[in-house]
């Protein structure tokens, strides 16, 4: 499941929120912006009615209304709404207009009322005019087609303007919300560009007063990482120092034993065969302690930064393919080089170990008669190292979990540890270069290259430059 964003959670609080606030408001100046436009109405028509008053006429005990058919029309003339008005005696006679509209029978001033006149919505007003016969009544009403046509225009501005709001806040939510999380964007950003080795502490100065407890807790937790490695590394270290020296003196213990067994004939062939196995149990034992340290010294990725040097590659091959070129030579293989120049700066006994690694994972693995080919030179920008073989090659689905600590394919011939290529590839990620196991150029086997990247050899370009 998706985990939902603070964003989101913030939308998903703010939004319903913000819907009730803006609709109280809305309801509440919808009312105060129409009371005005309702006001101005009524107001029009009182003045209809006022004028309508002025024009009766009493006289010989009686009244009667001098209105022109002129002022009629001009009084019902409206663009929008119909009309209406009926002026009534002071004994209930019709003196004019339509004498089926009705209103209030005894209205105090002007007098408003709503009301339904044939079929139609009106809004009137009732207007009291003293004469000396009595007290006539004025009433004038119109139709509501302007007053609603106001209303929907008051109702579609208040929603126009209140999803504007809305959206406005969104954004504004959305984007503060970005800036200020960028802090925990950046800190992720360089948890994220750091590798597995670097427990470096995050800086903490100029980071925002509510990051710092994360950024706090972060390196508490790197420190508490760091000091777990390095009781590891010296626990692996120590153990594998205490164990070589012992098994050093047994190995010698042991071969000795052989030689004078077999020299002066004193043990059956059997005992000689039992002492060879010891023997040869005793040489796995101290290349694990050897592979053990080394495998410990190649986890720390920053002690000796400052030990690299500029080194020629293909030095350093020649020598790993001559101190390899006896246990070759007992196995009938044929162990070459093929190198072009190549300047790196790095920690001599690093490149040493990986290809001393290499090699001796090729030797294990190349059947007698075989042939290792070891080559180096520049790739591009970078460079690469690669060690060719004919052995029985990996399989594609193991080639990524050669890598793992201890994992061996099933065809591997005993006497190996399953750390030779996890320490090559733990060496070539302090370099930042690529482990890779592709398939050899002709025939069976495997090809393992190393491509280192071009800022080591740039940099090392500009070491030579400097000397």
């Amino acid at each position: 499941m998706k985990p939902r964003s603070i964003r989101a959670r913030l939308l998903r609080w703010l939004l319903p929120l913000l819907a009730l606030i803006l609709g109280a408001s809305s309801v509440l100046d919808y009312h105060r912006a129409i009371a005005p436009v309702e006001a101005a109405y009524d107001a029009a028509l009182a003045n209809a009615a006022f004028a309508v008053s002025a024009h009766l006429r009493s006289g010989a005990g009686a009244i009667h209304l001098d209105l022109s058919e002129q002022s009629v029309s001009l009084l019902r003339a409206d663009m929008i709404d119909r009309v209406f008005f009926h002026v009534i005696s002071p004994t209930g006679e019709t003196l004019s207009g339509d004498p089926d509209l009705k209103g209030p029978q005894f209205p105090v001033g002007a007098t408003f009322f709503d009301g339904t006149f044939r079929g139609q919505q009106v809004r009137g007003v009732a207007y009291p005019v003293a004469t000396p016969v009595g007290v006539s009544v004025v009433l004038v009403a119109e139709t509501t087609g302007k007053r609603a046509k106001a209303r929907r225009e008051l109702i579609t501005s208040r929603i126009v303007q209140d999803l504007a709001v809305v959206i406005f806040a969104v954004l504004a939510v959305w984007f503060a919300v970005g800036g200020v999380f960028r802090p925990l964007e950046l800190i992720a950003g360089q948890v994220r560009a750091r590798s597995p080795a670097d427990l470096k502490p995050l800086p903490e100065r100029d980071s925002p007063r509510e990051v710092l407890p994360l950024i706090e807790a972060l390196n508490r937790l790197f420190g508490r990482i760091g000091a777990t490695q390095d009781s590891q590394r010296r626990f692996i270290e120590n153990a594998a120092h205490q164990l070589r020296t012992p098994l050093a003196g047994l190995k010698g213990q042991v071969e000795l034993a052989v030689k004078e067994t077999r020299a002066r004939g004193m043990a059956s062939e059997a005992l000689a065969q039992r002492l060879d196995r010891i023997a040869e149990a005793t040489a796995r034992a101290t290349h694990l302690a050897n592979q053990l340290l080394t495998l410990s010294r190649s986890d720390r990725s920053s002690h000796d930064t400052a030990s690299r040097k500029l080194l020629q590659l293909a030095d350093l091959v020649g020598a790993a393919v001559s101190a390899q070129i006896d246990r070759a030579i007992a196995r009938e293989q044929d162990l070459g080089a093929e190198t072009r120049p190549v300047t790196l700066v790095a920690v001599e006994w690093e490149l040493r170990e990986l290809l001393s690694n290499l090699i001796d994972n090729a030797i294990r693995y190349t059947p007698c008669g075989g042939h290792i080919t070891v080559r180096c030179g520049p790739d591009g920008e970078g460079a690469y190292l690669e060690v060719e073989d004919s052995g029985p090659g990996i399989a594609k689905e193991e080639r990524e979990r050669v890598f793992e600590r201890f994992y061996r394919v099933a065809c591997a011939p005993s006497g190996g540890t399953g750390l030779g290529l996890a320490i090559v590839h733990d060496i070539a990620s302090l370099y930042e270069a690529s482990v890779e196991i592709l398939d050899p150029r002709k025939g069976s086997g495997t090809t393992v290259r190393v491509r280192f990247p071009a800022a080591v050899r740039s940099a090392s370009t500009s070491a030579a430059a400097g000397t």
